[in-house]
């Protein structure tokens, strides 16, 4: 009678597993609000040039920049002569106020004022030289060579360009750090580390000013900096650090790991559920049936 248990166990486990399709892991889901405009998470380079199926980068430089690991998964690093170049959609359009986030690993600081972590521009030619800086935020070095300060600005409509920069050398090198920048129409520029806002000064226009963020043609990455940047975000208000991926980052992290259950997925475990069901029932009805004929003997 065991064996016959046994046997019954074992077809409707393999008839269950034969139902069940090959498991693939799916990249993270976006656990952000509704106001993120992009989200890029670097982790795949889809094609040779391509790093996301949606808002398109092209990698440029020689050699472009390659896929390390990073604070999440992978990220991009940066040399300081390469770049990843995002055509501007009008998705990505935020005239009000916005965000712009980022994990950043700083290699080394480049004697330059701009080393780009993220900027949009208005380009009006081919070259990197005829681009007007709209909306960013990088990195400038300083008398000390491990720390640099954290620059943001906004171009709009009203008051032109408008830059901030920290009043101390805040970005240091060779740890990951979160670094973001917030545009609100009412409280203007501020400028975030690791959830921190730090004091700043006006290098440039004014720290709240008026009307709308002019609409780019392009974002860079990385231009001009040696650093490896990750899960960088844009969204379309100022948000507070209690809502930038740094408060998001364990929620992120564990859906990587998360299966996509489709719909075949999800009949498979049914009949597999089933299948386990029928068996066990089968076993309660063996268990009775020698029970009851012992007892009749």
């Amino acid at each position: 009678m065991k064996n016959i248990f046994t046997r019954l166990i074992l077809i409707l486990f393999v008839t269950s597993m034969l139902c069940i399709p090959t498991l693939t892991f799916v990249k993270a889901q976006d656990k952000t609000n509704s106001e993120t405009v992009a989200l890029w998470h670097f982790d795949e380079i889809y094609t040779p040039d391509a790093t996301d199926k949606d808002n398109i980068g092209i990698l440029g430089g020689t050699p472009p920049p390659t896929l390390v690991e990073g604070k999440f998964g992978k990220a991009l690093s940066f040399d300081g002569k390469n770049f990843l170049y995002v055509p501007f959609s009008p998705s990505l359009y935020t005239s009000k106020e916005i965000t712009i986030e980022a994990w950043i690993y700083v290699n080394a600081f480049r004697n330059t004022t701009y080393n780009n972590i993220l900027v949009i521009c208005y380009s009006a030619g081919l070259e990197w030289q005829t681009a007007t800086r709209i909306c960013g935020i990088a990195l400038t070095p300083s008398n000390n060579p491990q720390q640099g300060f954290l620059r943001g600005y906004v171009y709009t409509d009203k008051e032109h360009f408008n830059e901030i920069v920290t009043t101390e050398p805040v970005i240091p090198l060779n740890q990951w750090i979160h670094v973001a920048l917030t545009r609100s129409l009412v409280k203007g520029m501020h400028l975030y580390v690791n959830g921190e806002e730090k004091e700043t000064t006006v290098t440039w226009g004014v720290q709240n000013p008026t009307g709308n963020i002019i609409k780019g043609t392009e974002i860079y990455f990385g231009h001009d900096a040696e650093l490896i940047i990750d899960e960088p975000r844009i969204c379309d208000t100022a948000l507070e650090p209690s809502q930038f991926i740094i408060s998001n980052a364990p929620e992120l992290a564990v859906s990587r790991t998360e299966i996509d259950i489709g719909p075949n997925l999800m009949l498979a475990i049914i009949v597999a559920a089933v299948a386990f069901a029928v068996a066990w029932i089968l076993r309660r009805v063996i268990q009775t049936w020698g029970i009851s004929s012992k007892s009749r003997g």
